[in-house]
């Protein structure tokens, strides 16, 4: 795996705000076009199997971007972990795709979609939903409200029956804050009836019984017009959001900046990503004078790391310092997948063993790993 070095502050501040996961206007509207369509899941390649001696099995769905002349095209592709053969599910010119889950029976896929937007058109990011086999393009699933909400990081339960999802609003911003408020709700699948379970929070993920939540929850606000610490804290609760549980990190370690929770296996640690606090952005001193607070997420090189529940001190299973990490457990839990800013790589649920298996700096977003 390539190692990520450490970027100058001015350039971390701009990759901040322009290549967060959850990006701020970038505007997407309700109905798919005609230029993005659904395959027929034919091959788009074969890579080598370098991966044979770890016996891995399934298929790993994940999202790629190109840039071809002046447009990008976003493909969401599933790579066979015993062919080595890749083929694409879904492509979209001159779009951007933000986040996919799929279902727990592998027959439908949830994406949070950004088709190209008319001129002179207001839009929004909506979730779409399609089959997993491509049989038809993708169709609106949830609809947007109002021109300024936004739905996104949608995670499907794994017993089926509800989709979680992030919402913001693109005009709904705390003084002193760059990213819009955050919330977390849940749409019972297929009624389609949603509702709120948590407030300033973002990344939520289900343990594999589906009884429990982790998100990470933004600081709330001291005051009416004074931001708060920006620090983002890691919470579990029930599924419905209810007794909500602060995971307190302890040691000499301080993980400010926490991104892209999951469960692993048996529900008691969670795995997130971090950077190490040497690398957390300080603000310089116009933003203090200001009150401004920089978003952080997801575009610091970070690792991961693993804590229990009950809080702890925190382990760290990589060296990558990489971004745009997301991960994903294997059906048979011996596993995590996770996407980087290089690609696709795989690693026992100690961090030990660490394989790339793909090779791609298109890929972004997230990994699902299906049987």
């Amino acid at each position: 795996m390539t190692k990520t070095h450490l970027l100058p502050r001015a350039l971390i501040y701009v990759l901040v705000i322009c290549s967060c996961t959850i990006e701020v206007n970038q505007p997407v509207e309700t109905t798919p076009l005609p230029t993005a369509s659904a395959t027929t899941n034919m091959p788009l390649t074969q890579i080598p199997i370098t991966w044979a001696h770890l016996n891995l099995t399934g298929q790993l769905v994940y999202i790629s971007s190109v840039r071809q002349g002046d447009i990008t095209v976003s493909n969401i592709q599933k790579l066979d972990l015993i062919t080595g053969g890749i083929t694409t599910i879904f492509s979209a010119p001159d779009v951007w795709i933000y986040y996919a889950t799929i279902s727990p029976d592998a027959k439908w896929l949830v994406m949070s979609y950004a088709p190209p937007s008319p001129s002179n058109s207001s839009s929004n990011r909506a979730l779409y939903i399609m089959p997993l086999d491509a049989t038809t393009p993708p169709q609106l699933l949830l609809t947007p409200p109002t021109l300024d909400d936004h739905y996104t990081q949608a995670e499907w339960s794994p017993d089926g029956k509800y989709i979680y999802y992030v919402h913001y609003n693109s005009q709904n911003r705390l003084k002193g804050l760059l990213d819009p408020v955050y919330d977390i709700s849940r749409m019972r699948y297929p009624d389609n009836q949603s509702e709120k379970i948590s407030e300033n929070s973002l990344w939520p993920r289900l343990s594999s019984d589906s009884s429990k939540l982790v998100y990470v929850s933004i600081d709330p606000v001291s005051g009416s017009t004074d931001p708060g610490s920006g620090k983002n804290r890691l919470v579990w609760a029930n599924s419905d959001g209810s007794n909500a549980e602060d995971v307190t990190l302890s040691g000499p370690v301080a993980l400010d900046i926490i991104d892209a929770p999951i469960f692993l296996p048996g529900g008691q640690s969670i795995l997130f990503s971090a950077p190490e606090p040497t690398q957390a952005y300080q603000p310089n001193w116009f933003e203090k004078l200001m009150g401004i607070q920089v978003a952080k997420a997801h575009s610091i090189p970070s690792d991961w790391w693993s804590v229990p529940i009950t809080g702890g001190i925190p382990t760290r299973f990589t060296n990558l310092q990489t971004i745009n990490l997301f991960a994903s457990i294997s059906p048979d839990e011996q596993h995590i997948a996770s996407v980087s800013r290089e690609g696709l790589f795989v690693m026992d649920l100690d961090g030990s063993n660490l394989s790339q298996l793909i090779a791609d700096p298109g890929v972004h977003g997230t990994v699902s790993w299906i049987p």
